[in-house]
């Protein structure tokens, strides 16, 4: 080997030399490997010093939930209202009603839900031709293609329904009851021409004495001409149905369990116990399931396929010849089916429109029917509620005070002073008292109420023994009323549950 080469090796190799190509090669794969790892730490050492800045949030995404959502807690826990989450199935939600006709406003119905709700309107002979019948057909009634209409007698209605005669439907051994008679007395007007002609003769038929006995075979009828439907809504000619909270409520509710919704009035008590059976007041409306429904009208059969009981509506005869009213009976009837009350006050509201008391108990819960609406009132209602659904129909308290004008509820009245002597006293005896929204002076005595309930006009009443009689003189604390609204912000929708000692 030349020596040049070996000394070049030498030089090369030479552990003093200044030149080490072999080292060189050797730090740089060091500093590669270590890159990554100084670029991860640098990174890191940025991203804690944005953090710190807040430039960035620390927050991350949370897991996606594939469980289904829980059912609510039905145990002794549970809330006092149920946690729905309901949307209105009209289609647009609001819409402004002015220059509308009723089929615009009918346009908006969802009319796919009549599919599983059967409405059955409940009217007497005597209600044609009056305002109501009138107001109902134009309003509530007025989108609903499939409403059966039951009466004490047939008729064509004003507008094009026709109300069948469900007395008809009964034996001729009711025929024996003092009420019922007025049905044969006006069957015979009718037959001879009469009826609705001669005043004088149609003016002796007291129809509400028939009314008691139109419920139960009502429900068989729906039933025969309507099989099957989930659910029965059943109302009458002054009953006001919010249809579509009505049709959220029933949206959470299983009609194959036997329901009976309603207004909940006390009823006869149970032989040889103090339990008190509830039955729904037909005036809200009231209404029933499915299973309900069967069971009401269940019969036994024989061993050779013969029905060993009446229909239903044949018999409870002894008891509507004493029992005042139907729905009694009715709640009754079920209660003897095995179908008891559920008590949905104030949902179903036995108060007129004007005759509201509210307060908390009728703030937040939302309203499905409202029974006595006056006519004007049922128009104006309607179309209010397809407008845009604000707060406001009309405020009690404005204007302050008015003359000729009950605001009063009895049930949720206190006495005032007795020393007041005068409207403005009562008054200033009610800015004294903290819960005390309004107040009314009647027979130079003064009545605090805690409630806020905007009232009607009345005219003054005459003396009598019991009654020193007076003008009626209504007034609210206007500010007072404005501050407990603002407060009332509902941020819970309560669905309230069915009870029998929350009432009235």
């Amino acid at each position: 080997m030349p020596a040049s080469f070996q000394r070049s090796r030498a030089i090369f190799a030479s552990d003093d030399s200044p030149w080490r190509p072999r080292s060189f090669y050797a730090h740089r794969r060091q500093i590669q490997r270590a890159l990554p790892v100084a670029a991860a730490a640098f990174c890191t050492l940025l991203l804690l010093i944005l953090f710190r800045l807040g430039l960035f949030s620390s927050d991350q995404p949370p897991p996606l939930i594939v469980d289904p959502t829980p059912p609510h807690d039905d145990g002794s826990s549970r809330p006092p209202f149920y946690l729905w989450e309901t949307a209105s199935s009209f289609k647009p939600v609001t819409l402004d009603p002015k220059g509308k006709s009723v089929k615009d406003l009918c346009a908006t119905f969802p009319r796919h839900i009549l599919d599983t709700i059967q409405p059955v309107l409940k009217l007497g002979h005597a209600d044609l031709g009056k305002p109501a019948l009138d107001a109902q057909m134009k309003t509530v009634s007025a989108c609903l293609d499939n409403v059966l209409v039951f009466s004490d007698l047939d008729d064509e209605l004003p507008s094009g329904h026709f109300a069948h005669d469900v007395l008809s439907d009964l034996p001729a051994s009711y025929r024996d009851h003092v009420d019922f008679g007025n049905y044969t007395y006006m069957r015979q007007l009718r037959e001879s021409g009469a009826l609705d002609v001669d005043k004088e003769a149609t003016a002796k038929i007291r129809g509400w004495n028939l009314d008691k006995y139109k419920f139960l075979p009502m429900i068989e009828r729906a039933w025969s001409a309507r099989p099957n439907h989930p659910w029965y809504v059943f109302y009458e000619t002054d009953t006001y149905i919010f249809w579509d909270n009505m049709f959220r409520l029933l949206d959470n509710f299983d009609p194959d369990a036997p329901l009976y919704m309603g207004s909940p009035s006390p009823g006869r008590e149970v032989a040889d116990t103090k339990h008190q059976v509830w039955f729904a007041n037909g005036g809200p409306g009231f209404v029933l399931s499915r299973e309900a429904v069967r069971r009401l009208l269940k019969r036994q059969v024989g061993a050779d396929g013969d029905y060993l009981d009446a229909p239903a509506s044949h018999r409870w005869r002894d008891l509507l010849e004493h029992d005042c009213c139907g729905d009694s009976v009715l709640g009754w009837a079920l209660y003897k089916a095995g179908v008891t009350l559920s008590g949905l006050w104030p949902l179903f509201n036995p108060h007129s429109l004007h005759a509201v008391p509210f307060s908390d108990k009728y703030w937040c819960q939302p309203v499905v029917a409202l029974h006595k609406t006056r006519p004007a009132d049922m128009e104006e209602l309607w179309r209010w509620e397809h407008a845009n659904r604000k707060h406001e129909f009309h405020h009690p308290g404005q204007p302050s005070t008015r003359a000729d004008w009950d605001n009063m509820w009895e049930p949720i009245t206190i006495e005032g002073p007795p020393k007041t002597a005068t409207f403005e006293e009562c008054g200033a005896a009610c800015q004294e008292h903290s819960a005390c929204f309004q107040y009314n002076w009647h027979g130079n005595k003064c009545y605090l109420v805690q409630s806020i309930r905007l009232g009607h006009a009345r005219d003054a009443e005459k003396e009598t023994e019991e009654h020193k009689g007076g003008s009626f003189q209504s007034g609210w604390l206007s500010e007072r009323i404005a501050e407990w609204r603002q407060q009332q912000r509902c941020e819970v929708v309560q669905w309230v549950r069915p009870s029998l000692t929350r009432i009235y």
